[in-house]
């Protein structure tokens, strides 16, 4: 990335004047799978929708292993028609659960525990219709892996706050995220920027 150095000192400067807005509560470590199900409804989400739309899974799924087998229809009906992109979501519950039952032989994330930092993040990137945020979610949420989700609303932000340039890929901007920021910042600063978004948004 171009003036790289710019960029990180812009990021530090975001990082401070968020954080002055209010601290976040500290990480809840999650159960992988449900993680890896959060984190498909939660990009360009509000977690409040995210959250509702978990509680009505919980409600229509005996587990996730049902969610896996439902049909793209019924999920659809299930989380409502209205939720952000949940034509893509219901797709990406499909093909995500379906491949890790076809690659684990079971719906588990037992395996990929043992597996080192690099090896199950490149695990989770291989998995069809897997994207940054997603993988990353499932990551530091799930697996207490150092990850930063990004999504499109916060890449907006970052943009606007010129910590990186206008036509950075997700993943780019994940990198970079990942790259300037201590591994125990990474949580702090997902909850700050997201906090910051989601709130943007709302305002619109």
């Amino acid at each position: 990335m171009k003036n790289a150095t710019k960029h990180a000192d812009n990021l530090k400067s975001l990082h401070k004047k968020l954080l002055k807005e209010g601290k976040p509560e500290p990480k809840q470590t999650i159960e992988p799978l449900r993680a890896l199900v959060l984190g498909v409804l939660s990009f360009d989400a509000p977690d409040s929708k995210a959250e509702a739309a978990m509680a009505i899974i919980d409600k229509e799924f005996v587990d996730i292993n049902e969610l896996r087998v439902a049909t793209e229809l019924e999920v659809i009906q299930i989380i409502g028609p209205r939720y952000p992109a949940i034509e893509r979501r219901a797709l990406m519950f499909r093909e995500i659960l379906n491949a890790i039952f076809e690659k684990e032989h079971t719906l588990s994330f037992e395996r990929m525990k043992t597996l080192g930092k690099k090896d199950v993040r490149q695990a989770l990137k291989e998995l069809p219709e897997m994207t940054p945020f997603v993988e990353a979610y499932t990551l530091l949420f799930g697996l207490d892996v150092a990850a930063l989700p990004v999504d499109d609303a916060m890449l907006e932000a970052l943009v606007e706050a010129d910590v990186v340039e206008e036509g950075t890929s997700l993943e780019d901007a994940q990198k970079f995220l990942e790259g300037h920021l201590k591994a125990d910042e990474l949580h702090e600063f997902y909850s700050v920027a997201r906090r910051a978004t989601t709130a943007k948004k709302a305002g619109k």
